[in-house]
């Protein structure tokens, strides 16, 4: 049985910034190819949760339930909690996710 997979308000932001970029980089036709596979990956996680790893930095942290995919350039950062997924996070390989998920922190 898949399960329900939500975006984040602030995951929403990053994958509007990740199609931002691309567009400017790459132009409309590797956008549209790009989103079809996160598309694909956010249903695949859906269907297959464990399937994701668990991130250094969510063991270090002791948070329970994170777990990871990568697509690309990018980390996309879930947890998975009963029937539902909530993605928290699209981040660039290039980033320091802690830095980043220390500033998505403090925002809020």
């Amino acid at each position: 049985m898949a399960h329900s997979v939500f975006i984040v308000a602030s995951a929403k932001d990053d994958y509007r910034e990740i199609r931002k970029y691309v567009l400017q980089k790459f132009g409309e036709k590797i956008w549209h190819d790009s989103n079809l596979k996160y598309q694909e990956l956010l249903k695949n996680i859906g269907e297959f949760p464990a399937a994701g790893l668990v991130p250094d930095e969510a063991m270090q942290l002791g948070l329970q339930g994170i777990r990871e995919r990568l697509l690309g350039q990018t980390r996309v950062i879930y947890e998975v909690a009963h029937q539902r997924i909530y993605v928290y996070m699209f981040v660039s390989t290039r980033r320091d996710f802690m830095t980043m998920l220390t500033d998505r922190l403090l925002k809020a």
